[in-house]
């Protein structure tokens, strides 16, 4: 039962990914797959950063909580998104 709550979050973590690249302005680097990537990253940030809140899904021990991971996957966003414009106007 575990595996199917794993993979609940994973899809939820990949949706917030998804909707992060539509708030935030610009384009998030490689496309979708970077927004999902953003969203694994910043639901695990969110997590850390601002505890344990909001509405949750748990599996293997580990609990992720909705509103936290929006707040980390845009945070992470941003800071992708800044650091790859920087890097592209430095080697042009």
């Amino acid at each position: 039962m575990d595996f199917i709550y794993l993979l609940l979050m994973i899809l939820v973590l990949a949706a917030i990914g998804g909707l992060i690249d539509m708030i935030i302005p610009g384009r998030m680097p490689y496309g979708w797959i970077g927004g999902v990537i953003a969203g694994i990253v910043g639901g695990l940030l969110g997590g850390f950063l601002f505890g344990n809140f909001g509405p949750a899904i748990t599996a293997y021990n580990w609990t992720l909580s909705i509103i936290p991971a929006i707040l980390g996957a845009i945070i992470f966003a941003v800071i992708v998104r800044l650091v790859m414009g920087m890097t592209r106007k430095s080697t042009a």
